[in-house]
């Protein structure tokens, strides 16, 4: 500290002897200057003086401040582009521009092409980037002014939010006339942006302000604000014409719509949050207003921004976010990162930007808000000093505070008086300048909302102007939720003929040529060809799925008409759709989907394709009853309208594929073509085939000692009735020589694969889960299923307590999810590998419909999930084999706690064996076992230890637990020790805040070493309990170490006394005693004790 206030002791002097100089001119207004073109041609002036003259000659990049021409910033430049925008448009309103409208806009066109240009050189960057999303590959945020030449320096580069923002400027300015892309390589290159920023739902960047999470130690996180401008980028350049009215069709760009949306619900369930360790920032207040306007949600909008007024408004403007150092004057800007606890130092005493205050007048003007805007651009204009000794007022950068004032200021908020940072010193920050000429203009009303905003995001998408366009588009101009069209396309005229007698009229793929229906993939082959250019050595779209918005569009592609189905429909490799109930639930679910979520002109067209094994045999009325509800016109809700194919082809979106010709590629997959009658009858005859019981009894490790030509003689025969024999023999011998070692003319691998399919189509579940693990089998969307769990605050725990556990906290890849959950498997428990990544897609999809069901539930641990699970199916069980009257009516205890379609299934299938388990249930079976589970339905008819357990396992704790033990933290100098781990109250306190998820997630990671959901359980009773006592005693603190496992076995040392326990170790009794509210807790203290409360305070 000492060295830095030496550093800085000669600028601090120069500040204060200027610091009167510099006070806001309170009373100072400018020359009111009444005719129009006299007022743009001041703001003119303005806009060369402070913009325009700094721009550089040859890469056309602006610095951060006037006085810097070092360093080219993306994101300044970008804004100083706009400004010189709004102020030609301002002359583009007059009769005599004199050449000034062309000369500013091409000042902006200069900027957007040097920027486009600087990028352009890093192409093998966007190519890695694409593939791995690693901030090593990241598009650079700053250059080299005069050469655009990357920088040695390395900096936080990876800003999703600026690329975006590039996009949406460049949409707007080529809307509004300029012309920025030129060749067809640079509508390439511009298709690439749109890959690169697609998956930002998953890409933790540095944020806004280039320094990661609060801590800026190098970090990075998901940002709200980097979510949501990028979902603003997206609507605005789907189905765009890079080179504008005129352009072909060779030049449009198209976004993947599934994408959009997965960007569109993390950034609406984020919000009012900015990340995991910043609660609030104002870099939000770009991405809610101008020039984003990412939510039309009025109230999530109000949320944001009254959080951000209430957390981090000042006098002197809005600070970017809590305890952030940035131009303190204790911050040493020579040092990249911050110390563990230097955050701490800054707390209270933030830099205060009045730049905000002007965006928050811009925004609200947009809004016609003009009571907002009057009110904080007059705070704006009483800040605004001297840029020169010429007296032109311009937005200094920030606001500080004195170091002698700071502590002052910390006992007492917004008391002390702040000084600008000097203009004359340090140059002006162009960026806070060109808000100021943009609001100015728009405040002078000389220009209008539509020159600064032609493609009015400001208004919502149903307010906005209809545009006609060949491709698909954002439109919305529907109010309310569209109808879904649904074509039926059915495998065989056996199967139409067969459903035609139920009254469902279906097509087969002869009888709606000449339109194809394809697999999804097939089309994910044609975009890969999408932004593709050999000559930049630019690869296309990456290989990724298309989701259910992007199949609902008819598309039209080399004379073609083609529908693509579903992923649901796909003979996929995953198990899960082998089971027709949960083929029938996700149906509904993608109906509801499309449905809630399609934004685009035309209507939604969902196509089923009926193939006779998902429809026929024991689950047939379950798929008649959804064909039946089709057919009358409503889906749990939702509208919908079954026709022939070529009557929704009108209705219908369509999107145009005239990038690529079918000549130029290699499809690796066929069309949905109809199956003759003479398969059918084959296939008949092998579904009617009995299916074999199997030998439950025996364990792979009694195979183990059996040599290498009797394991190969298991396998070559291949017994029906022993088919868990075989798949150990393969698993054994796979372990013992490689999965390409050939037996029989088969690999082990292909001996696995050839099992897998049959225990697929037999549905034997539990040898379905052990041949997938053995082939580490996965589902396509782990990651975004993932990703929503995250987003909602939630961290997932892979693995097995006996292997190794394994915390997701942020966004991964799907490669990484994967080798995550099998390198972390239990070889004693294969099945969990595939079973944990069900119960992923299991709990994104239950918290997207039930977001209450996981209330309490910080840490999804997915080991003990399971484990609660088979808790519950235990009691089924017990219950089941009761005798006596009493116990009869735990049974139906039970049935009423399994209150589900499939209730008698799963009793069915348990009573098969004793040996049953979780793995024996059906994947429906499995969501609808969960969801019971999470909701906690009819628990009460659980015992004290039954829901301990569950409680535990589920890791679930009271509301507000976590903010109270940072109470209870902030008077024990001595820290907590929890489950073994000690919590000290310094450095916590200093580098956490109390609202900021990491500290819950600092509490979670403590107690996940404990081995005993119910010690869990009864660890939370105390915190909740010492929480209590501390809350109605202010004047209680603990001097010393405040250790909660200890209090924890006092108690059951007191019950062991009073009970006359012997065993003092194990506490399964105490774990059966009731647990009583703590709201009368004082009556508790001299209680008998009968419960846990009773014990639990008499520590």
């Amino acid at each position: 500290m000492l060295r830095r206030r030496q550093n800085d002791g000669k600028a601090r002097n120069l500040r204060r002897l200027t610091q009167a100089y510099l006070s806001p001119f309170q009373h100072q207004k400018p020359k009111v200057i009444e005719n129009a073109l006299n007022r743009v041609d001041h703001i003119y002036s303005l806009t060369q003086q402070l913009i325009a003259e700094n721009q550089s000659a040859t890469t056309g990049l602006f610095p951060r401040y006037s006085n810097d021409l070092n360093v080219g910033y993306v994101k300044d430049s970008i804004y100083c582009a706009l400004a010189c925008w709004a102020c030609s448009a301002a002359y583009k309103r007059l009769d005599d521009d004199r050449g000034r409208q062309t000369e500013l806009r091409q000042t902006a066109v200069k900027t957007m092409r040097g920027i486009l240009f600087c990028w352009m050189q890093q192409v093998d960057l966007m190519n890695h980037f694409k593939d791995k999303n690693s901030p090593e590959y990241s598009l650079h945020a700053r250059f080299d002014f005069q050469t655009g030449l990357p920088l040695p320096q390395n900096f936080g580069h990876l800003q999703m939010d600026l690329i975006a923002l590039f996009i949406l400027s460049l949409v707007q300015m080529t809307v509004g006339g300029a012309q920025i892309i030129y060749t067809q390589h640079e509508v390439a290159f511009l298709q690439n942006l749109v890959f690169y920023i697609e998956r930002t739902y998953r890409t933790p960047d540095f944020g806004m302000w280039e320094r990661g999470n609060r801590y800026n130690n190098g970090t990075q996180e998901l940002h709200a604000s980097s979510l949501g401008m990028v979902k603003a980028a997206l609507e605005a350049v789907n189905g765009f014409n890079a080179y504008g009215q005129n352009g072909t069709s060779s030049s449009v760009i198209y976004v993947d719509i599934d994408g959009h949306d997965r960007n569109r619900t993390t950034f609406e369930t984020m919000l009012p949050r900015e990340s995991n360790s910043k609660h609030t920032d104002a870099a939000l207040l770009l991405t809610i207003g101008w020039p984003a306007f990412a939510t039309h949600d009025n109230m999530l909008y109000e949320k944001t921004l009254n959080k951000i007024i209430q957390h981090l408004e000042g006098r002197y403007g809005i600070k970017r976010f809590p305890r952030d150092g940035y131009r303190t004057e204790i911050e040493d800007p020579t040092q990249k990162y911050y110390e563990e606890e230097e955050t701490y130092n800054y707390r209270g005493i933030e830099s205060q930007f009045p730049m905000f205050f002007a965006h928050i007048a811009l925004t609200a003007q947009l809004k016609g808000n003009q009571e907002l805007a009057d009110r904080y651009w007059e705070k704006f204009q009483n800040l605004l000093v001297p840029g020169d000794y010429s007296g032109v007022l311009v937005s200094p950068e920030c606001y500080c505070i004195d170091e002698d004032h700071m502590e002052d200021e910390r006992n007492s908020p917004n008391t002390q008086d702040f000084y600008a940072i000097n203009p004359i010193e340090f140059g002006h920050h162009l960026w806070s300048n060109a808000i100021y000429l943009i609001t100015l203009l728009l405040r002078e009303k000389l220009i209008h909302s539509s020159d600064i905003d032609p493609i009015y995001r400001h208004l919502p998408a149903s307010q906005r102007p209809r545009v006609v366009n060949r491709h698909s588009a954002f439109q919305g101009s529907m109010e309310g939720d569209p109808v879904v069209q649904i074509a039926l396309v059915a495998e065989s005229t056996t199967l139409q003929t067969m459903l035609a007698t139920y009254g469902i009229s279906t097509q087969t793929p002869h009888e709606v040529e000449p339109v194809e229906i394809w697999p999804s993939w097939r089309m994910v082959k044609v975009f890969e060809s999408l932004g593709m250019d050999t000559k930049m050595n630019l690869s296309g779209r990456p290989p990724r799925p298309f989701g259910p918005l992007n199949t609902s569009k008819i598309f039209r592609f080399s004379g073609s008409t083609i529908l693509c189905y579903p992923l649901i429909f796909e003979l996929s490799d995953f198990y899960i759709n082998a089971d027709p109930m949960t083929l029938i639930e996700d149906v509904k679910r993608d109906i509801d989907f499309v449905s809630k979520r399609w934004k685009l002109a035309g209507r939604p067209t969902v196509c089923m394709v009926l193939r006779e094994e998902n429809v026929l045999g024991e689950y047939f009325d379950h798929m008649l009853d959804l064909l039946i509800s089709l057919k009358n016109g409503f889906v749990n809700g939702v509208r919908v309208r079954i026709g022939r194919v070529h009557q929704l082809l009108n209705t219908g979106c369509l999107e145009h594929v005239d990038f690529v010709g079918a000549e130029d590629i290699e499809f690796d997959r066929g069309i949905f073509e109809e199956v003759d009658a003479q398969t059918m009858r084959l296939r008949s005859k092998s579904s009617v085939r009995p299916i074999p019981s199997q030998d439950q009894s025996r364990k792979e490790k009694d195979l183990n000692n059996l040599d290498d030509h009797t394991l190969s003689q298991i396998i070559i025969r291949c017994d029906p009735e022993n088919l868990r024999n075989v798949a150990f023999a393969i698993a054994i011998m796979m372990r013992r020589q490689s999965p390409n070692h050939n037996v029989d003319g088969e690999t082990l691998n292909g001996h696995m694969e050839n099992l897998y399919r049959q225990a697929y189509s037999w549905r034997l579940w539990w040898l379905v889960r052990y041949s997938a693990s053995k082939l580490r089998k996965t589902i396509i969307s782990l990651a975004p299923s993932i990703t929503n769990l995250l987003v909602r605050g939630k961290q997932v725990v892979i693995g097995m307590k006996k292997g190794k556990e394994v915390i997701i906290s942020s966004p991964s890849s799907p490669a990484e999810i994967v080798n995550a959950i099998f390198n972390s498997a239990d070889e004693d428990d294969p099945h969990a590998a595939v079973f944990q990544q069900e119960l992923i897609i299991a709990c994104a999809d239950l918290i997207a419909h039930k977001t209450d069901a996981f209330d309490g539930i910080l840490a999804i641990r997915l080991s003990w999930l399971i484990k609660a699970m088979q808790l519950l199916l235990e009691f089924f069980k017990e219950g089941m084999k009761k005798e006596n009257l009493k116990e009869r009516r735990r049974i139906s205890d039970v049935k009423t706690l399994l209150d589900s379609s499939s209730l008698t299934s799963i009793a069915k299938q348990l009573e098969l064996s004793k040996n049953s388990s979780i793995y024996d249930l059906s994947p429906t079976m499995v969501k609808e076992l969960l969801e019971i589970l999470m909701t906690k339905k009819n628990w009460n008819i659980l015992t004290p230890v039954q829901t301990r357990r569950l409680n535990g396992a589920l890791n679930r704790v009271p509301m507000n637990l976590y903010q109270r033990i940072w109470k209870i933290l902030e008077r024990t100098a001595g820290g907590i020790v929890i489950a073994g781990h000690h919590l000290p109250q310094c450095p916590t306190l200093k580098v956490m805040t109390q609202q900021e998820l990491n500290f819950s997630y600092k509490i979670e990671a403590m107690m996940g070493d404990i081995t005993q959901p119910e010690y869990r359980q009864i660890l939370v009773e105390m915190l909740c309990i010492l929480a209590t006592i501390m809350e109605r005693n202010p004047e209680i603190s603990f001097s010393d170490t405040l250790n909660c496992d200890q209090l924890c076995q006092q108690a059951f040392q007191f019950f062991c006394a009073d009970n006359n326990v012997s065993d003092k170790k194990d506490m399964t009794p105490f774990y059966q005693l009731d647990e009583s509210h703590t709201s009368d807790i004082y009556s508790l203290i001299t209680s008998s004790g009968t419960n846990t409360t009773s014990y639990l305070l008499r520590v």
